[in-house]
């Protein structure tokens, strides 16, 4: 794996004890400045708010790609959590979110990182075997490969 990779298996959170959305942006933040993502952790979760003010990131069937483009992220990345128990956040089915796709990414990066991110997630999030392992599997690192692998196609 490369150093500069945007998904590394340090980024896989599992059983996450979050009950709400803002629980969750903010245990992301702070996993992100611990892993040098981030240099702010209430910066980052203003990002991230202010994205979600635009309109909810949670998808269908208990998936949610929350994502900022902020000052404070200093390298792009993707962080995955999974909840202990499904947390309330606005989705297009109402079910609640389970897994958690956070893209970071520098303001000052240009073009379309973020985009095509979103792009590789919800192409593979279609899969049904996809989301099977990634709601029913408890290895991180299998639920790391799955997600490595969707990044690399």
């Amino acid at each position: 794996m490369q150093e500069d990779s945007v998904f590394k298996r340090e980024y896989v959170f599992m059983d996450a004890d979050v009950s709400t959305k803002e629980e969750c942006l903010a245990f992301i933040a702070e996993r992100a400045v611990e892993l040098g993502i981030s240099s702010s952790v209430q910066g980052t979760v203003d990002g991230f708010m202010l994205r979600e003010n635009e309109g909810s990131t949670g998808f269908n069937d208990g998936f949610a790609i929350p994502h900022t483009r902020c000052d404070d992220v200093l390298k792009p990345s993707v962080i995955v959590v999974r909840t202990k128990n499904g947390i309330d956040w606005p989705s297009m089915d109402g079910k609640p979110i389970v897994v958690i796709f956070a893209l970071l990414v520098p303001k000052q990066v240009e073009g379309t990182v973020h985009l095509t991110l979103i792009s590789s997630l919800a192409r593979k999030l279609v899969s049904a075997e996809f989301q099977k392992t990634l709601l029913s599997s408890h290895d991180p690192d299998e639920i790391f490969d799955i997600i490595n692998q969707a990044f690399q196609n």
